[in-house]
C-alpha cells in the first residue's frame, strides 16, 4: 500500500482548512504586547572592518557585538579540520576571500532593505513573550557563514540569522550534492521566520529529546512544532514541516495509516536510531513506513499526539507542556486517535 491520497482533493484541503481555521480561533491577540526588534547587520559591519588594522576593529566589534562576534570567529567560521588556526587567521582569511565577497554582495543585493523581515520579527517576538513573558526579547544579527547556519540562539540574549542561506532555491552556490532539492525549496525569505522561530524553541526546550525511542523523539519534536505554530500562527503547517502542499495533503490523509504502520513494525518504542532516522531527521521520504511518506513524517505525528494532550489539558500553560518529560505516560494522558477522513 503506497502514501497515496485516499480521499478526493476538495476533502483533503477541507481538513487542512478546519485545522488552520481551529488553530487561529485560538490565536491569542498580543497587539498590546511592548515589543521592538531592530536587527543589526553584523555583515555589513564585518566587511566595513579595516583589515590593514584588524588588532582595533576586533575590539571594536567585540564591543559592539560581546556574544556574537567572539562566536562568530571562535566557532562559525572556525575551520574545524585546522586546530591551529586563530580566530584571526579565521577572520583574515574570511574577509579577504574573493569568493565570500561575492557572497555579502549578492546578500546586499538580495537583503538591501530588511524593513519587512523587521516587522515579522516584531510580531513573532510579542508571541514570544506572551507565552514565556519571562524571557528577554534577544537581541537579532544577520550573518553570513558560507551556508554554515540558517539561523541560531546563543542564550537567551542573541538570535543569528544566516542571511546566504535564504538566497532563494536556484541560488547556483547552493550545491546539490550538500543540499538537495528537499532542502533548497526552503532557502527562500518565506522561511527566515519558521528556521528563527525553531532555533528559539528549541533554545527553550533544550538540545535533545527525554530518551532515545522513536516515542521520545517525536513528542520532543512534535511539541517544538507545535511552539512553533503558536509563535508563527499565520503560517501553514506546510511551511513548519518543510513540506510542499501535495506531501502535507498526503500526511492529513493518510495520518491514521503511518500510526498504524509505526505500530505495527514496532517503531515506537525502538532506539535503534538508524532503524527510523528517516522518520525524525530531514529525509527526501521515509521509506520505512510507506515509499512516498515524506521525511521527519513521524515528527508530524508527534506534533499531532501533543495537539491532542492539549486538547485534553485544557487550561496548561506551556511550562507544563514542556515539562511533560515522560513519553509513555504523555501518550496515555494524549489518548491520541489518528484522524480518519470519512
Amino acid at each position: 500500500m503506497g502514501f497515496l491520497k485516499y480521499f478526493t482533493l476538495v476533502l483533503t484541503l477541507f481538513a487542512l482548512n478546519s485545522c488552520e481555521n481551529n488553530d487561529r480561533e485560538n490565536t491569542p491577540d498580543v497587539s498590546n504586547i511592548d515589543v521592538t526588534v531592530h536587527v543589526d547587520r553584523f555583515e555589513q559591519d564585518l566587511f566595513g572592518m579595516d583589515t590593514l588594522r584588524l588588532t582595533e576593529e576586533t575590539d571594536r566589534m567585540n564591543v559592539k557585538y560581546p556574544e556574537l562576534f567572539p562566536l562568530f570567529t571562535e566557532t562559525i567560521i572556525h575551520d574545524q579540520t585546522n586546530p591551529k588556526e586563530t580566530p584571526e587567521m579565521a577572520l583574515s582569511g574570511f574577509l579577504r576571500s574573493p569568493r565570500i565577497r561575492q557572497l555579502k554582495d549578492t546578500v546586499q543585493q538580495v537583503y538591501g532593505n530588511i524593513a519587512p523581515l523587521e516587522k515579522e520579527l516584531n510580531q513573532l517576538f510579542r508571541y514570544y513573550k506572551y507565552y514565556f513573558p519571562e524571557k528577554p526579547t534577544p537581541r537579532v544579527a544577520t550573518i553570513i557563514s558560507e551556508f554554515g547556519v540558517d539561523a541560531f540562539t546563543c542564550g537567551d540574549q542573541l538570535c543569528g540569522i544566516g542571511l546566504d542561506m535564504f538566497l532563494g532555491e536556484n541560488y547556483p552556490g547552493y550545491s546539490p550534492d550538500i543540499f538537495p532539492a528537499y532542502l533548497r525549496r526552503q532557502f527562500n525569505d518565506k522561511y527566515i521566520s519558521v528556521r528563527l522561530a525553531k532555533a528559539l524553541v528549541q533554545n527553550t526546550f533544550g538540545e535533545t529529546p527525554p530518551g532515545k525511542s522513536l516515542l521520545d523523539m517525536m513528542l520532543y519534536n512534535g511539541k517544538m512544532l507545535y511552539m512553533v505554530k503558536k509563535l508563527l500562527p499565520g503560517t501553514p503547517d506546510s511551511m513548519i514541516m518543510g513540506y510542499t502542499n501535495e506531501q502535507m495533503e498526503g500526511c492529513v490523509a493518510n495520518e491514521q495509516a503511518v500510526w498504524a504502520r509505526i505500530l505495527d513494525q514496532k517503531l515506537l518504542y525502538s532506539t535503534d536510531f538508524g532503524e527510523f532516522r528517516k522518520l525524525v531527521t530531514p529525509s527526501p521520504n521515509a521509506p520505512v513506513v510507506f515509499q512516498e511518506a515524506p521525511g521527519e513524517v513521524g515528527n508530524w505525528i508527534g506534533w499531532q499526539i501533543v495537539k491532542s494532550w492539549v486538547k485534553r489539558n485544557q487550561g496548561a500553560s506551556m511550562k507544563e507542556l514542556i515539562s511533560q518529560t515522560d513519553s509513555q505516560k504523555f501518550l496515555e494522558t494524549a489518548r491520541y486517535k489518528p484522524q480518519q477522513l470519512n
